[in-house]
């Protein structure tokens, strides 16, 4: 049987043969995590925000590196907030700026990992030997957004495979991008016309490129796949992606109030919250609210949405809930497939009813690479 633990080995394992197989024997590869994530600091105030560039290493557990209080996890730099004057610049070219912007800000942060990450460096250990180790670009977490930014897709597409838009909604895994394959596209779109050039963007957009940006940070990280590098998101593609939808289609199949008196007449229990004013008034929503709303969603629509939808709906909390086990094996995994199966088999209903037109939606095509 195999046993496959989360955390990077789970999502990168072939990458991390890979690395292993290319370094000198005797040395040690410490798989760089780097981490970005625009965040608002005020809504008053001039509202200001920052945008902070962390790292940790996968040798470091990760119930020591998701605990502020372990400071496994390092402030390495922070990114541009200010926004690029658009007077007289179109909205591509103004885009592409952006772009370009945040690509050279993160090779100068992770300009050292280049040497480093080639030829290693000495590290002392806690048992004072010392090591050679070489730290190597391996994960990178973002939003939806940001890794689109980071691996120059086309934004609407997968930033781990080529599947175009309007094939989203299906259940097959296309061709995996690769960091060859990708910095191929930007070549070869050369040809249609000049760097940043509208010719050149619209020839890198038809293969799913975004074409913004000819010189993306990871370029010179040879032991590096960005794409491969991005990983599974609980918190944004499932219960900020998934859910908050399940939640909006919701309020599409049956009235607001509804559910909320529905919600308020739940006993208190224990292990769950009480929403005593329901949840329609619920602003800013935080993941953990969410958490505690897909706790007793299903509950509450007993009864009241045909039996397909509730299927659809009970699969997809299935499939969040399964991800989330902190081991897997063939049959836990078989539990996540037969999730996925169950959402496929049933999601038309969701046409069936006019609550949604498509399901080209890429957080929920992100389930697939699970």
């Amino acid at each position: 049987m195999r046993v496959i633990v989360r955390g990077f080995c789970a999502h990168n394992t072939y990458q991390w043969m890979t690395f292993q197989s290319l370094l000198p024997k005797g040395s040690a590869l410490a798989p760089v995590i780097i981490s970005t994530d625009k965040t608002q600091l005020t809504q008053f105030s001039g509202n200001k925000s920052a945008y902070p560039v962390y790292m940790t290493l996968g040798n470091i557990p990760k119930e020591l590196r998701r605990k502020p209080s372990e400071h496994a996890c390092v402030l390495i730099g922070y990114l541009s907030v200010d926004k690029i004057d658009s007077t007289g610049l179109s909205d591509r070219k103004h885009r592409a700026l952006v772009q370009q912007l945040f690509h050279k800000s993160v090779q100068i942060i992770l300009e050292p990992l280049i040497e480093a990450g080639k030829e290693g460096i000495d590290v002392t250990g806690g048992d004072g030997k010392v090591r050679r180790v070489h730290p190597v670009l391996a994960a990178y977490v973002a939003d939806y957004p940001e890794q689109c930014l980071v691996t120059c897709s086309k934004y609407g597409t997968c930033p781990i495979c080529q599947c175009p838009e309007s094939s989203l909604g299906e259940a097959t895994v296309r061709s995996s991008r690769t960091r060859m394959w990708t910095l191929d596209v930007l070549r070869l779109s050369k040809s249609k016309g000049k760097k940043g050039s509208n010719a050149f963007i619209m020839a890198c957009q038809n293969l799913d490129v975004s074409g913004y940006v000819v010189k993306p940070f990871w370029k010179k990280h040879t032991l590096a796949d960005i794409h491969l590098s991005i990983t599974p998101d609980v918190l944004h593609q499932l219960y900020q992606g998934v859910f908050k939808h399940i939640l909006e289609w919701c309020s599409e199949v049956m009235d607001e109030g509804e559910l909320d008196q529905r919600i308020r007449c739940l006993p208190p229990a224990y292990g769950t919250r009480h929403f005593k004013n329901g949840i329609s008034a619920l602003s800013q929503v935080s993941g953990r609210e969410r958490k505690d709303i897909a706790r007793i969603l299903l509950g509450c629509l007993v009864g009241r949405i045909p039996n397909a939808l509730m299927l659809t709906f009970r699969s997809l909390l299935d499939f969040i809930y399964i991800s989330q086990y902190a081991t897997h094996d063939d049959q836990t995994l078989t539990y996540l497939e037969d999730a996925l199966k169950t959402y496929h088999a049933n999601k038309s209903i969701l046409k069936t009813l006019h609550v949604r037109e498509h399901l080209n939606i890429p957080k929920f095509h992100s389930l697939v690479h699970y």
